[in-house]
C-alpha cells in the first residue's frame, strides 16, 4: 500500500485488452461467446449514444484516501489538486481498508477479466497477477474500464463475461500482489490509458464520480447523482472557485469586471468560513491586505489592471497571483473562465499559511509556543482538546493578575468566556474563562469572527487546531481606576508612617528639620492650621509620651529591627518623612476631641 508497494504500471495497468496471465490459462479465463457479443455491441454503439458513465465509490465504508493517481507524467508526483498525496508513477487511487472488506462495482458493466490464485499478503515487488494480485476488471457502457486490485484469495463473486450492477459485491479486499498492506487499488482507464477519476486542477479530466467530496475524502455512495459541475469548479484547502455561481455551503465573493464582456458576471471565490474577503475593480481597499488579479492577455479596454482581492490584514494567509500556472512551494487554486478566450486557463491564486503565532497588541501578547519573555503569562489550556493546546499563553503587564480557568468563572474576579463555536462539544470549550482582579480597569470581550470595532484587539491564533482559531480575538477597553480624591489629608501622613515601628516623641530629635518643614507645609494636616517656625516652647507644652493617642493598627511594628534608614529610589529618606508624619499626628492628638466610644 505504500509509495512503492502498489506499482504495477507497465503490466496490468497498461493493457486495454482482457487480462491473460501467462502460465495460468485456465478455462475461467476464456472469453465466452456471450462476453464477446456484449463487447461487440458496446464497441459498435454510436458515439453519440455512449454518454459518460458516472461512478460511486467501490466500498461501502468511506475511509480517507491514502494515495492518489500521479498526474505528473515524469519525476515526482502530482495528485488531482496539484498536491503531493501520491507517489511517482501511481496509476490509480489507493483506499485503505481492513482485510476482508466488501468491494463493490463502481458502476454497471461487464466483467472482462479476473485473476484468483495469489496469496492474501504478497509484499513489495510481488509479481502475482501482474503485481495486481487477485483482481476484477469491468468494462462500462461508455467504453471505459475500472480495475479492482489486491483482493482476497477465493473471494471473487463474479466471473468473466458476467454482467454486474452498480454497487454489486464483486469480492473482498486483501493485500495480494505487490502491496505492503490491506487496501483496494481502484483504477480507471479511458482511451487506452489510465487516467485520474477525480476532477481537479491537475487531473485533466472532468471526474467520473456522481458525488466528489472535498479533498481528500472518498466519493459518495450513490450510483446516480446530479450532473457533474462545470470544469471550472475547483476546491483547494479552505478555498474554492466556481465560474457558474456561488458554491453551496461556502461564503463566496463575486469576482467581476464590468468592462469585460466574457461571462464575468457569475464567477465566485469562496471560503469555507467567512474570512472577510472583498473584491475591488477600482484599486486596493484601504485598511486591507490586497492582491492584484490580472491577465496580461486581456485587452486594455477590459481594464483588468485595477482588480484586487482583499483580505483583513490579520488573516494568517499570504496570497500571490500567477497568470502562468501554479507557484512552486505554494498551495494554488485555479481561477478558470472557459467563456473568456484570453487564456484564463492558467491563472491561479496561490498562498502560504502563516505558522508563526506570536501576536502583540497594546500591553498584551499571545503565543502558541510558550510564554513571552519579560511578560507575566498564564497558560490557556483545555485538556479535552487534542489540538496542541498545551503551549498556548496569554501575557500581560506584570502585576495585573491574569488567571485562566477551564472550569467556569473564578469567584471574586471579572471573567470573560473564551469559546469557539466550531469546536466539538467533546472539547468542552463552554466553561473556559480568562479572569482579572476586580477594579483592574479592563473590560474584556472575546470575539470569534474578527476584531470588535472600537476596541483594541489581540488575535488568539492556533495554527494546529482545524476549528477556525484564526479569526478569534480578545478585545478590551481600559479605563484607569478612580482614585478617592476626597480622603482626609491626614490619611496620607498616617500612611507614610505605617512602615515605621514604635515611633515615639523621643525620636523627634532625629527628624531632619527640612523634612519636617516639608510635611508641615501640607494644608490642614490633622485639622491644624499651618504650623509656624519651629519653636522650642512648642515641645515643652507637649504631654508625656504615654498620653499621646496613636492607633496601634496605623503603626504596625516592622518585622526586622534597626533604624530603617534606607533611602527609597527617587525620594527622601523614609525615616524623616515617616517621623515627621508621626509628629504631626501627635501634635494633633493634644487638641483632638475624645472619640465616641473611646
Amino acid at each position: 500500500m505504500g509509495p512503492a508497494g502498489d506499482a504495477y504500471a507497465g503490466t496490468v495497468a497498461t493493457r486495454m485488452k482482457p487480462l491473460t496471465i501467462v502460465g495460468m490459462a485456465t478455462p475461467s479465463r476464456l472469453v465466452s461467446a456471450a462476453g464477446i457479443a456484449v463487447a461487440a455491441l458496446v464497441l459498435l454503439a454510436p458515439a453519440a449514444a455512449r454518454a459518460q458513465v458516472r461512478h460511486r465509490r467501490p466500498l461501502a465504508a468511506a475511509p480517507s484516501l491514502s494515495y492518489h493517481f500521479d498526474n505528473n507524467g515524469g519525476g515526482g508526483c502530482r495528485d488531482y489538486t496539484c498536491g503531493g498525496r501520491c507517489y511517482d508513477g501511481h496509476s490509480g487511487t489507493d483506499m485503505p481498508v481492513p482485510l476482508g472488506t466488501s468491494v463493490l462495482a463502481s458502476a454497471e458493466g461487464t466483467v472482462v477479466a479476473t485473476n484468483n490464485g495469489c496469496a492474501n499478503y504478497g509484499g513489495l515487488g510481488n509479481t502475482c497477477g501482474g503485481r495486481c494480485g487477485n483482481y476484477v476488471q469491468i468494462e462500462h457502457a461508455d467504453g471505459t474500464q475500472t480495475i479492482y486490485c489486491h483482493m482476497m484469495l477465493n473471494s471473487l463473486r463474479v466471473s468473466r463475461g458476467q454482467r454486474v450492477g452498480c454497487g454489486q459485491e464483486i469480492g473482498r479486499s486483501a493485500s495480494s500482489g505487490s502491496s505492503t498492506g490491506p487496501h483496494l487499488h481502484f483504477g480507471w482507464r479511458t482511451g487506452g490509458a489510465s487516467r485520474d477519476p477525480f476532477r481537479g486542477s491537475c487531473s485533466g479530466t472532468g471526474g467520473v464520480w456522481t458525488q466528489q467530496n472535498p479533498y481528500p475524502q472518498m466519493p459518495g455512495a450513490d450510483c446516480s447523482g446530479p450532473p457533474p459541475p462545470p470544469p471550472c469548479t475547483a476546491r483547494q484547502g479552505p478555498f474554492g472557485w466556481n465560474c457558474s455561481g456561488p458554491i453551496a455551503g461556502m461564503t463566496c465573493t463575486q469576482i467581476s469586471e464590468g468592462s469585460d464582456p466574457h461571462t464575468w458576471g457569475d464567477n465566485y471565490f469562496c471560503s469555507d468560513i467567512d474570512r472577510g474577503f472583498r473584491w475591488s475593480s477600482a484599486g486596493p481597499i484601504a485598511g486591507m491586505s490586497c492582491t492584484q488579479v490580472s491577465e496580461g492577455a486581456e485587452p486594455a479596454a477590459h481594464t483588468w489592471g485595477d482588480n484586487f482581492l482583499c483580505a483583513p490584514p490579520w488573516l494568517p494567509y499570504r496570497f500571490r497571483w500567477s497568470s502562468a500556472g501554479p507557484v512552486a512551494g505554494m498551495t494554488c487554486l485555479p481561477w478558470a473562465e472557459p467563456g473568456d478566450p484570453h487564456t484564463w486557463s492558467d491563472n491561479h491564486l496561490c498562498w502560504t499559511r502563516d505558522d508563526v503565532c506570536l501576536r502583540r497588541a497594546g500591553p498584551f501578547a499571545w503565543s502558541c509556543a510558550g510564554p513571552v519573555a519579560g511578560m507575566s503569562c498564564v497558560a490557556v489550556h483545555e485538556s479535552s482538546d487534542p489540538h496542541t493546546w498545551s503551549d498556548n499563553f496569554v501575557c500581560g503587564p506584570e502585576g495585573l493578575g491574569l488567571r485562566w480557568s477551564s472550569a467556569g468563572p473564578i469567584a471574586g474576579m471579572d471573567c470573560t468566556a473564551v469559546n469557539e463555536g466550531s469546536e466539538p462539544a467533546a472539547h468542552t470549550w463552554g466553561d473556559n474563562f480568562l479572569c482579572v482582579p476586580r477594579g483592574s480597569g479592563y473590560t474584556f470581550r472575546f470575539a470569534t469572527a474578527g476584531p470588535v470595532a472600537g476596541m483594541t484587539c489581540l488575535q488568539w491564533y492556533e495554527p494546529g487546531d482545524p476549528h477556525t482559531w484564526e479569526d478569534n480575538f480578545l478585545c478590551w477597553q481600559y479605563v484607569a481606576p478612580m482614585v478617592d480624591a476626597g480622603a482626609p489629608a491626614r490619611d496620607a501622613a498616617v500612611d507614610a508612617a505605617r512602615d515605621v515601628a514604635d515611633v515615639t516623641l523621643a525620636d523627634a530629635g532625629m527628624v531632619d528639620a527640612v523634612v519636617i518643614d516639608a510635611a508641615l507645609d501640607r494644608p490642614e494636616v490633622g485639622g491644624l492650621p499651618d504650623a509656624g517656625p519651629e519653636d522650642a516652647s512648642m515641645t515643652e507644652d507637649l504631654p508625656p509620651v504615654e498620653d499621646v493617642s496613636i492607633e496601634e493598627h496605623l503603626l504596625p511594628a516592622e518585622e526586622d529591627g534597626g533604624c530603617g534608614c534606607g533611602v527609597p529610589t527617587g525620594g527622601r529618606p523614609r525615616t524623616g518623612v515617616a517621623l515627621g508624619a508621626a509628629l504631626l499626628v501627635a501634635l494633633g492628638a493634644r487638641r483632638r476631641r475624645p472619640r465616641s466610644g473611646a
